[in-house]
């Protein structure tokens, strides 16, 4: 074979690349059978236990009748969902477990995120439902789906999802701003700190074009909301 005919190593290059390529396929597609991880995270009293414990039921009751602990270790169950396991995962809201969160959000085993809000509460803790999204989409490195839950809608101080959506945009631009502008170590280094936008600055919902995020209307003791669009998203 004659290595230096135009022809013959136009042939060998595209081979190449067809085998590269093949194998790229075959990885993603080895890496996405592998996912089957979905992870309920939110502040602690938003409600995930008690969704959480809905889903492994047959069929939601409205209101439910379900009595949660606050607890310092995962809840797990697993589903069967067309022919194949997935394992569905309530975090602790607790934040002096916050690296163990990390590591779960790292882990190529993960294939969706439910993030539960407590709609009623949200006056209060705009902040930190704020500074933990924050946390949860920086190291969702992966770009899984997220699903903002706003929850417990029944109640009469609920927030709706426009207002906690517009709420959440600002505080997330307070918390990009304060990184951004935050220097990593005292040695007058101008690195800054890891931002969940390019730019540091004021942010809007399209800043995250590569990760998507949704948001629906929840409720674990009113069928008008319930908590069926959550089960289709664990389920999809």
């Amino acid at each position: 074979m004659d290595f230096t005919d135009p022809t013959t190593l136009g042939v060998l290059v595209a081979a190449v690349v067809g085998l590269i390529t093949i194998l790229l396929i075959v990885l993603k597609s080895l890496r996405s059978s592998n996912k089957n991880r979905v992870l309920f995270v939110g502040l602690m009293d938003s409600g995930k236990t008690t969704i959480f414990t809905q889903l492994s039921q047959k069929e939601a009751e409205y209101p439910t009748t379900t009595r949660t602990f606050t607890s310092m270790v995962e809840n797990k169950i697993t589903l069967r969902i067309k022919d194949k396991e997935r394992e569905i995962i309530d975090y602790p809201g607790n934040d002096r477990l916050r690296q163990k969160l990390i590591d779960l959000i790292h882990s190529r085993s993960l294939l969706r995120i439910v993030f539960v809000v407590d709609s009623a509460a949200f006056s209060k803790n705009a902040r930190d439902v704020a500074e933990l999204f924050y946390l949860v989409a920086l190291e969702n490195t992966d770009k899984v789906p997220i699903l903002i839950a706003c929850h417990k809608q029944d109640l009469s101080l609920a927030k709706t999802e426009k207002v906690i959506r517009n709420s959440l945009e600002k505080e997330i631009g307070f918390i990009n701003k304060s990184r951004a502008a935050a220097l990593i170590g005292t040695d007058g280094s101008d690195e800054k700190r890891a931002t969940l936008t390019d730019t540091g600055v004021d942010f809007s919902w399209e800043d995250l074009k590569k990760q998507e995020v949704s948001f629906v209307t929840t409720s674990s003791y009113s069928a008008d909301f319930g908590v069926h669009e959550i089960a289709s998203f664990v389920r999809a």
